[in-house]
């Protein structure tokens, strides 16, 4: 009697499972260009992060570094390429040395010698004070910043 009645409730749990899902939206991809006075921003640090309440099981912020022609990739912290879907305050920073020598995106500020500054307007820096923003759709979609200098 045990088995007539639990396996049919094994499988209806299962259906559920597999109907529901696990809750979390899938990664979308975000690329884009970041360009300064129109020129392509190599080794800049683009930063997508949440715009609004934070929920860790439909949102998080994602990174990615450009590259020479100022192209750059988001992934989740998680090392997966994309973030989940919704509003994201974008920062950018690109540290350079007291000479002006762009440092490598994995350079830790505090052991440059002669310190560091951010070669890019200081609004971009914080989530807060930003001015770029983007939604980013359940397909994932591009954004091209244009950084004034």
């Amino acid at each position: 009697m045990f088995h007539r009645i639990a396996r049919p409730s094994w499988l209806i749990g299962l259906s559920l499972l597999l109907v529901c899902g696990c809750g979390k939206p899938p990664f979308v991809p975000v690329t884009g260009t970041v360009t300064m006075n129109g020129q392509p921003l190599a080794q800049c640090k683009v930063g997508f992060f949440p715009d609004g309440e934070f929920d860790p099981d439909r949102s998080g912020y994602g990174f990615g570094i450009t590259d020479a022609q100022g192209k750059y990739e988001i992934q989740h912290p998680q090392g997966e390429k994309g973030i989940y879907p919704g509003s994201y305050k974008i920062t950018l920073v690109l540290w350079v040395d007291s000479k002006g020598n762009v440092l490598p995106f994995d350079t830790k500020p505090s052991e440059v010698k002669g310190g560091v500054k951010n070669k890019l307007p200081a609004k971009y820096e914080s989530p807060s004070s930003t001015p770029e923003s983007v939604v980013v759709p359940s397909g994932g979609t591009t954004k091209d910043i244009a950084v004034a200098g």
